[in-house]
């Protein structure tokens, strides 16, 4: 009787975990996908970073040229 009543209890509590537990793995896979966008927005950003350094470089380059802006040395 006594293992009956444990069973019974285990599966109960088993019962009112699953949706926690289900709640846990969501919250998981978003976490990872945060991650991942994260990432792929960080990798963006620099790229963008790099590109407008090389235009600023270009930039100063041409104004150099045409004199509108002094050669640092």
């Amino acid at each position: 009787e006594d293992s009956k009543m444990d069973n019974e209890t285990i599966e109960a509590i088993r019962q009112l975990l699953k949706p926690i537990q289900n709640q846990l793995e969501d919250l998981t896979i978003k976490v990872d996908t945060m991650r991942l966008e994260m990432k792929t927005s960080e990798r963006s950003i620099r790229k963008d970073i790099h590109f407008l350094n090389d235009g600023m470089d270009t930039l100063v380059e041409v104004l150099e040229a045409k004199g509108i802006l002094p050669k640092v040395e």
